[in-house]
């Protein structure tokens, strides 16, 4: 199995991809809408995504970068229609390694699994040129017809992560703004700073359901806590190998499927 789907409700979709270490598998999320569909992020690149997608439905699709990072666009640049904030737009353009952030202690990391993608090499994974075709920024509105949703721009992980709020049903994609775990502000282009705005942006959203860019989605009251031990230091990751290292030492099978 290369893609599998998470059913969350009649119009939204979860899809992973499988042979990706629980911690860095990206959730691609499909949203339906009347008249067209969006796909919010994109994983790695480890397997057709659009032809997976294609099944599912027949409308036209619009995919949405949160961000640049390898395991959020990989598959991008298969979709006609590509969205993101321009502050990334170089990142989208150019893909490769440093700029997707594929650097580091992460090419040092197993978060793929050679028996599922042995054609995967640390040494050579690339993420595939997808220049944006259109930009979004904070207080842009995609309407799909029967729901629509705001741009928020959530700076601090990345300079251009975005979200995608429904006020109507007090809903939030987040990308890597904020997530289920320890929350990673050490990349190169991360500001500190401008995070905890955003976190603290987000800490008065009137949102009931955050669909992450990783784990399973949660409530406002998790998001309070996690954004609360984040602010108070207790929270963010240390550098990739040694909080892979502190994570290995509980035995976790990491490439399991997530329990939703």
């Amino acid at each position: 199995m290369s893609l599998m789907n998470i059913k969350i409700d009649e119009d939204i979709s979860c899809i992973q991809e499988t042979g990706v270490a629980n911690f860095m598998r990206c959730n691609i999320w499909h949203v339906k809408g009347r008249d067209f569909d969006l796909i919010i992020d994109t994983g790695m690149g480890l397997n057709p995504l659009k032809e997976w997608v294609m099944k599912e439905t027949n409308r036209p699709i619009k995919a949405i970068g949160t961000h640049s990072h390898f395991d959020h666009s990989g598959s991008l640049h298969e979709f006609s229609c590509r969205l993101g904030h321009r502050a990334e737009a170089e990142a989208f353009a150019l893909g490769g390694r440093s700029k997707t952030m594929y650097q580091g202690g992460w090419t040092k990391l197993e978060i793929v699994n050679p028996n599922e993608h042995p054609e995967f090499s640390t040494q050579t994974f690339s993420v595939k040129p997808a220049p944006l075709t259109g930009y979004l920024d904070e207080g842009d509105v995609l309407d799909l017809g029967d729901k629509a949703f705001q741009i928020l721009h959530l700076p601090g992980h990345s300079p251009g992560s975005i979200g995608l709020y429904d006020i109507k049903n007090k809903t939030l994609f987040s990308g890597d703004a904020i997530y289920n775990g320890e929350l990673l502000d050490t990349h190169p282009h991360s500001d500190k700073k401008i995070y905890r705005k955003t976190l603290e942006r987000l800490q008065k959203l009137d949102v009931e359901i955050i669909h992450a860019g990783h784990e399973p989605s949660f409530s406002n009251t998790k998001m309070q806590n996690i954004i609360k031990e984040y602010l108070t230091g207790n929270n963010a990751m240390s550098d990739p190998i040694t909080w892979f290292n502190n994570v290995s030492k509980y035995g976790v099978d990491h490439y399991s499927n997530q329990q939703w």
